[in-house]
């Protein structure tokens, strides 16, 4: 069955769904708990390792014990092991691995919401009150779920606020927070029990051994109060790594990685913060996931629907290689603060919901834009201080698709157009150094853009569409510092043959910043030769001057925004002279060899060129001590054979010589 991103969600909840309708008509206690006696710790050692279902035998166990709980062992689940209310600390041991076998989670805790009332009176924001029909059905210190049909606009998703009862004074019903969004349409009130705190902690693994059949949340809260995960690692999975829903508090700081992702059957939440949640921290490491960390409205309770608005959550994940953009919040979320840690992946942080902070963090090497603000956000995110960099290829390190406000962002070496703004945004003492040349885009009008610090990089500093206006632009009245040199990490070489007249090449080497452009200036014996420097290609044609000295290439690297970087070769051997020269048009004796006659020789043609060539004659292979190009034939000659050998110099380049077939003196 293939389900939509909604569709998934409302599925993924729905193995929980039951149990919270069971707890629902559990009575005033909430959860349905049968305690049987704890087995003999060698009932969970032989189950341990082996492929039998272990869930039964580690719900007995946990039913028979309280507080703070330590689960050793390897084990297998067929069904999901609700955790016991009486357990508070629940400890997977180093080693300790729940695999689960079906779909369904591992571990859960659950309250209980049960719908109460439908008022007649709306929920107006920034009140601190309800006022109810029947004001017998509150007491004070009760936690409701206050939810109604008010939706997003141009989206379903539904407001929904968990609240603390403070005080009942007749029909004023007052509450410990004030609404953020009024609700108007059919608003309606639910009994919220929140199941006690659980730390679930240790070393241990939590995964699915099939991830393709798993569709629902590994560990899942529902309804608790401060519910806490820490160290445990959690991975391979088809849905959620930590479902959070209608929670107050708590902290999830572990590790998630490998959940499977493909945006139609799959979505791979590491936690996925949901319904009426309040003030939950989510921290740890999310590796391969879809989002580290997103948030959505609540899975559906009986009357309410799905409704709940996440509120006042702290989200600081370390999230490395995610598959979507690292931090979403859905349409639904207030005031969410995000501290960005994240490393590659599709993108960086998208803002979906309202009234979010973007605060301090760094967002490096997505593919995607480093900060998205959807068009359908209606309140600005707020952004200050984060420092984005190395974006590629899309390189926008700011998306608004709607406004933003944002100070003191730090934009270094990204492609493309670095701030693409729609209208009504205020960016204020941002700095943009190395990576593309244009600045801001105006999409549309009345923006606000104010001491702008643009590196050499930005050679257009904003560009504007069509039809957009009264937007403003200053740019800084200093340029900020470079960025460090790239540091070479392996170093150019020279490769070739070492001798006058052949051709060497030299590499780049490997850097740390990339791409950059390299000019090589090479070297004699140390000293920078001036017909050689600052090269942009990587050849050299060794020349006679270079014979026996030693070559070396210094490698000057440089990128708009970025110091220069430098590396030196290793020097040559000493260079050799050049093989010795090769006549292309060999040398001819000629005339009559008999006394009186004159013979010559010619000079040939040489490869290189000779700077020099010399002749010298000999009789019977004995040199005569004549030189020239002509020799006269005497009569002591006779019967004797005359030859000429020609010797071609030039600098750098071994001596060459060549001698023509001789001439025997005849009388």
């Amino acid at each position: 069955m293939l389900l939509s991103r909604r569709g998934f969600l409302v599925a993924s909840g729905s193995s929980l769904l039951a149990t919270w309708q069971i707890a629902a008509t559990a009575g005033p206690a909430g959860a349905v708990m049968v305690r049987q006696s704890a087995p003999e710790n060698a009932d969970l050692a032989r189950l341990s390792g082996t492929t039998n279902d272990a869930a039964p035998a580690i719900r007995s166990y946990l039913s028979g014990v309280s507080g703070s709980v330590t689960l050793s062992g390897d084990y297998v689940l067929d069904s999901v092991v609700e955790v016991p209310r009486a357990v508070t600390s629940l400890q997977l041991t180093a080693g300790t691995k729940l695999k689960v076998r079906g779909d369904h989670g591992a571990l859960s805790r659950s309250g209980t919401i049960v719908y109460r009332d439908q008022l007649s009176t709306a929920m107006e924001t920034k009140r601190s009150s309800i006022t109810v029909d029947k004001p017998t059905k509150y007491v004070a210190g009760e936690y409701l779920l206050l939810a109604g049909d008010d939706a997003i606009p141009a989206a379903r998703d539904r407001y929904g606020y968990l609240r603390r009862i403070t005080s009942v004074s007749g029909s004023t019903v007052n509450i410990d927070k004030a609404l953020p969004r009024a609700i108007r349409i059919k608003p309606r009130t639910a009994l919220v029990t929140l199941a006690p705190s659980l730390k679930l902690w240790g070393s241990g693994e939590i995964f699915h051994l099939t991830p393709s059949l798993g569709r629902t949340p590994l560990v899942s809260f529902f309804a608790v109060d401060n519910p806490r995960v820490s160290g445990i690692d959690i991975h391979d999975n088809g849905a959620t790594g930590v479902l959070v829903a209608h929670c107050k508090g708590g902290l999830i700081d572990c590790t998630i990685h490998d959940l499977l992702d493909d945006g139609e059957t799959y979505f791979g939440y590491g936690v996925n913060v949901t319904g009426s949640t309040r003030a939950v921290v989510v921290r740890g490491t999310m590796t391969r996931v879809r989002h580290a960390v997103t948030t959505n409205s609540g899975p559906g309770i009986d009357v309410m629907g799905s409704a709940g608005e996440p509120e006042d959550c702290w989200f600081e994940p370390v999230a490395i290689s995610c598959s979507d953009k690292s931090v979403d919040t859905h349409c639904l979320g207030w005031n969410t603060t995000i501290v960005p840690h994240i490393t590659g992946g599709h993108g960086g942080v998208q803002v979906r919901a309202d009234n979010t902070t973007i605060i301090g963090g760094e967002i490096t090497g997505c593919s995607g834009p480093g900060i998205s603000v959807n068009p359908l956000v209606a309140i600005a995110p707020r952004v200050s201080g984060t420092i984005i960099r190395n974006l590629k290829p899309s390189g926008t390190a700011i998306l608004a698709d709607s406004a933003i406000v944002a100070t003191d962002i730090v934009i270094q070496d990204c492609y493309g157009t670095h701030i693409v703004l729609q209208s009504d945004s205020t960016v204020t003492s941002a700095s943009i150094v190395a990576g593309g040349a244009i600045g801001v885009s105006f999409r549309g009008s009345n923006n606000t853009v104010t001491n702008i610090a643009l590196g050499a990089n930005v050679t257009t500093p904003f560009i504007s569409s069509a039809g957009a206006n009264n937007n403003i632009f200053t740019r800084a009245t200093t340029a900020p510092t470079p960025l460090p040199a790239s540091v070479n990490t392996a170093p150019p070489t020279i490769s070739g043959t070492v001798q006058v007249g052949e051709q060497l090449s030299v590499t780049d080497g490997s850097w740390t910043v990339g791409p950059m452009t390299p000019a090589f200036t090479w070297r004699r014996n140390g000293v920078a030769l001036s017909n050689a420097t600052e090269r942009t290609y990587h050849t050299y044609d060794v020349v006679s001057a270079d014979a026996g000295a030693v070559l070396t290439v210094e490698v000057v690297v440089r990128r708009a925004g970025y110091q220069d970087g430098r590396a030196m070769t290793a020097g040559t051997v000493p260079v050799a002279l050049g093989a010795a020269l090769t006549p292309t048009t060999k040398p001819v004796l000629s005339g009559t060899a008999k006394p009186g006659q004159t013979l010559t020789v010619t000079r040939g043609v040489w490869s290189p060129a000779a700077q020099s060539t010399s002749c010298a004659w000999s009789k019977n292979g004995v040199p005569s001590g004549d030189t020239g190009t002509t020799y006269l034939v005497k009569t002591s000659d006779v019967g004797k054979t005359i030859t000429a050998t020609v010797t071609a110099k030039r600098t750098g380049y071994a001596t060459a010589t060549f001698a023509p077939t001789g001439k025997k003196v005849s009388a």
